[in-house]
């Protein structure tokens, strides 16, 4: 081709004229604004049959009206002698009409006859429809993203390409800084693994994770992702949302649930220990009758003697054990006075000394001026004793030290929470005995069941003494509070109410010779008690008329034919229990005195303000026979001094 002037082709040469045939690019050269020459494929993206039709025509014709300013500017600043390249964008004109976008790079280069302008000219509408279809989709994420509450993100290689205002949120990020953002970054290093994993293969399953904000800190995170194509890629689109309260309050509702676990089966215990030494205290008690009733049998042998006192001494310890599983029940009778707990443990100071480990020192910190507690001091001692004990013992290190401290505080109902108690505790003052030492410590598992019966950590030993401390302080109404860190030591502080009101509690009188008289109505379902109690009563000189349970014993105190001085009534009965024989015979005659007996050992009443209500003695099984024969002595001569003249 030659271009010698206006309308005609340009001359190339060589291998120039296939290039510029063959080339997919439209190529166009222009002089003055007037087009020289055009290739192929600019004659087909414009809509033309032939070069010839182009040829000699303004370049503005190919210019959507639109965009023709900035072209005839653009060639001005050429026809100047501008000859920088340029590259833009505008909109042609089709032959027939239709506009399209285009993309343009042009230059001015000198030739033979004089400057031409190049343009390079390719159609971007494809390109432009995709990049508004990814603007209207990142558009309609943000739009649909905006309104979840959850974080919402697009994320491949790593980087974070879209995120909306919750999610960026909560990493402490805006939208648009989070672009770019590493997703690594986003994960706590302890999480990084898992993250990779469901990344790696795509899983759609919801995990959990610990991410971390921009400022460092962490929160925990449950994921869920889908791998989608985004601009022609793999790109996971992954929602996460903050479960850190959630998960914090099903850890509150675990721990709950563990406490209410651990009460219930402590009381499971409770009633399981509780049945058994009541069984048992039946048995023991048939064998001290049988015992007393051998030993005042005439012409008893030396030998023979020692036998049965042998026989008393081994039951006497079997109710000692008894009475240490009724603790842990929270059965254990009170013999309640007011107790200055200060002075108690001081008190017992030359004691503990004497007991505790060798590697043990004892430290004192007794708070002056405490408040009185109505207990039993008996079993409050046992408190200090056991919890002492096992602080020394826990005194790994020859230097350890036993600390024994007291106060006295006003609690509400949550300052208990996570105290082990036998019942919920009233908001109120309280006393509070502490023991702490720096020993070896407990984990959770071993703090969890130290208080179950005949659980021990010791290589011998029978696992009794911390279920009886807590059954005491249950019947004590109190609770207990235990912190224990493994290889730190452990800190053990008992609470017991502070009282102003002195509760009733039985009297002590001298025992008299054991010598009675009267008739004595004597109820228990269990066959050998009744037989062995009933020969005992006659054996020391009381009528005695025997029922085998409540009904009975209302049929025959209602029968005329012998008055009945006294009822020896067990508790815990078939068709009528005690209490409720009690109240109907009360209701039949308010003055009969009534001892009830229990092999549970501690019997509560309910706070009615009939004095008909409550027993005028309580006697637990097993009782010795002086113990009985004093008993119905006292009541009933207490009975006959406030009786009615009639």
């Amino acid at each position: 081709m030659s271009a010698a002037g206006a309308g005609d082709p340009v001359e190339v040469h060589g291998w120039l004229p296939t290039l510029f045939d063959e080339s997919p690019v439209a190529i166009g050269f222009s002089r003055n604004g007037i087009i020289l020459d055009v290739n192929p494929s600019y004659i087909r993206l414009f809509g033309y049959a032939s070069a010839e039709e182009l040829r000699g025509t303004p370049l503005l014709e190919q210019i959507a009206p639109s965009h023709r300013a900035q072209v005839r500017e653009l060639v001005t600043q050429r026809d100047h002698g501008d000859r920088r390249p340029y590259r833009y964008q505008s909109r042609g004109l089709r032959k027939d009409g239709t506009e399209f976008p285009f993309d343009v790079t042009t230059t001015r280069v000198a030739v033979a006859d004089g400057p031409l302008n190049i343009a390079f000219i390719s159609d971007v509408s494809e390109r432009n429809d995709a990049l508004s279809a990814v603007t209207a989709s990142e558009e309609r994420f943000r739009t649909l993203s905006s309104a979840a509450f959850e974080g919402v993100f697009v994320h491949a290689d790593g980087k974070i390409l879209l995120a909306n205002e919750a999610g960026a949120a909560m990493y402490g990020y805006t939208p648009d800084s989070m672009v770019g953002a590493s997703l690594m970054d986003l994960t706590a290093p302890e999480s990084h693994a898992v993250v990779a994993e469901n990344v790696r293969r795509g899983s759609t399953e919801p995990y959990e994770g610990i991410a971390r904000r921009r400022d460092g800190t962490t929160f925990i995170a449950e994921v869920r992702g889908k791998t989608l194509s985004h601009q022609g890629r793999p790109t996971r689109v992954t929602v996460i949302r903050d479960i850190t309260d959630r998960k914090q309050s099903e850890a509150e509702q675990r721990a709950l649930a563990d406490r209410v676990q651990q009460v219930q089966k402590i009381e499971s215990l409770g009633v399981l220990a509780g049945g058994v030494a009541h069984d048992f205290n039946n048995i023991l008690t048939v064998i001290t009758n049988e015992v007393a009733l051998a030993k005042r049998g005439a012409n008893l042998a030396a030998t023979a003697t020692a036998h049965l006192d042998s026989i008393a001494l081994a039951a006497e310890r079997a109710a000692d054990l008894c009475r240490q599983m009724l603790a842990y029940a929270g059965k254990v009778r009170l013999e309640r006075k007011p107790v200055e707990l200060s002075e108690l443990v001081d008190e017992m100071a030359n004691m503990l000394e004497a007991v505790i480990s060798r590697k043990a020192t004892l430290a004192r910190e007794l708070a002056p001026g405490l408040a009185t507690l109505f207990g039993d001091a008996t079993q409050i001692r046992q408190i200090v004793m056991n919890l002492v004990l096992n602080a020394s013992e826990a005194i790994a290190n020859p230097a350890g030290t036993v600390e024994v401290s007291t106060g006295m505080g006003t609690y509400d109902a949550t300052a208990f929470a996570r105290c082990v108690s036998g019942s919920s505790q009233k908001a109120g003052t309280y006393v509070w005995l502490e023991v702490k030492d720096d020993g070896i410590g407990m984990d959770a598992a071993t703090v969890a069941q130290m208080f179950e019966p005949f659980f021990t950590t010791k290589f011998v030993g029978r696992g009794l003494g911390m279920a009886a401390v807590l059954g005491i302080v249950r019947s004590h109404d109190g609770a207990i509070a235990v912190d224990s860190i493994r290889g730190q030591g452990t800190r053990i502080r008992v609470f017991l109410p502070a009282s102003t009101n002195e509760p009733l509690g039985a009297t002590s009188e001298p025992e008299d010779e054991l010598r009675g008289s009267g008739v004595v109505l004597l109820v228990d379902d269990e066959k050998n008690v009744r037989i062995s109690t009933e020969l005992l009563l006659r054996e020391f000189g009381f009528t005695v008329i025997v029922a085998r349970d409540g009904a009975e014993a209302l049929e025959l105190f209602r029968s005329p034919s012998a008055p009945i001085d006294v009822v020896l009534l067990d508790l815990p009965m078939p068709r009528m229990n005690g209490i409720e024989a009690m109240k109907e015979l009360r209701r039949i005659d308010p003055n009969v005195p009534v001892v009830l007996t229990s092999g549970y050992g501690s019997i509560r009443f309910d706070n009615e303000p009939q004095p008909v209500d409550e027993p005028d003695a309580v006697l637990p099984k097993p009782y010795s026979p002086a113990r009985l024969v004093a008993t119905l002595r006292r009541v009933m001569r207490r009975a006959h001094s406030t009786a009615p003249e009639r």
